[in-house]
């Protein structure tokens, strides 16, 4: 894929993919958490801004994001291991939609998927499970 493809690629899969996370967050947090938890909110939004980092490749924003997440988690009491469980089902939950949704367009469904397995390398160079 050429240089400007995957910048377009992966900025529409950040944009389309937005709701779709922060929606997956929520019910993720919730069960950890309990539905009325009031930290619920500000964790499912700041956990999709992170992922929104993974998949741009914003390097700078991503190891603050990810200590602003597991300060917040630590807080509602939850353990960093609890954060770093959410991002593997997000990534599977993604990779699910991603094969879903573009079944029939497969190189898009590809670029997609490549730029999801960058995301998941990133978390592991970004040393996520000791942030």
């Amino acid at each position: 894929m050429r240089s400007q493809e995957l910048v377009d690629a992966r900025r529409d899969l950040a944009d389309w993919s937005q709701p779709i996370v922060v929606d997956y967050m929520h019910e993720l947090y919730s069960r950890e958490l309990g539905a009325g938890h009031q930290s619920l909110r500000v964790l499912a939004l700041s956990h999709g801004r992170l992922w929104r980092f993974l998949i741009l490749q914003d390097a700078e924003r991503l190891p603050l994001a990810r200590k602003e997440i597991v300060g917040i988690a630590r807080l509602a009491g939850l353990k960093s291991s609890v954060v770093d469980t959410i991002d593997q089902a997000m990534l599977s939950e993604l990779m699910d939609v991603v094969v879903a949704r573009f079944m029939r367009t497969p190189a898009l469904a590809r670029n997609y998927g490549q730029i999801l397995l960058g995301a998941s390398a990133r978390l592991a160079t970004f040393g996520m499970a000791h942030a």
